[in-house]
């Protein structure tokens, strides 16, 4: 997954919902905002899978 510049958290939940990687970008976003997140998500590729807690990917795509 790629995350670009300009990019809204909704926009990065929604694209982990369309691939299957998530079963609700709305809940996910929320969780990203909650926890601060959405604050530290960086730029580029990511390597991300179902099995992945929301945890698991905010730590991964806000390293």
């Amino acid at each position: 997954m790629s995350i670009k510049p300009g990019m809204l958290t909704s926009e990065i939940s929604s694209l982990l919902e369309e691939n299957n990687i998530i079963e609700d970008a709305f809940e996910f976003d929320q969780y990203l905002n909650e926890n601060d997140y959405s604050l530290y998500v960086q730029l580029g590729e990511y390597t991300l899978t179902s099995d992945m807690s929301f945890y698991e990917i905010a730590e991964t795509i806000a390293n």
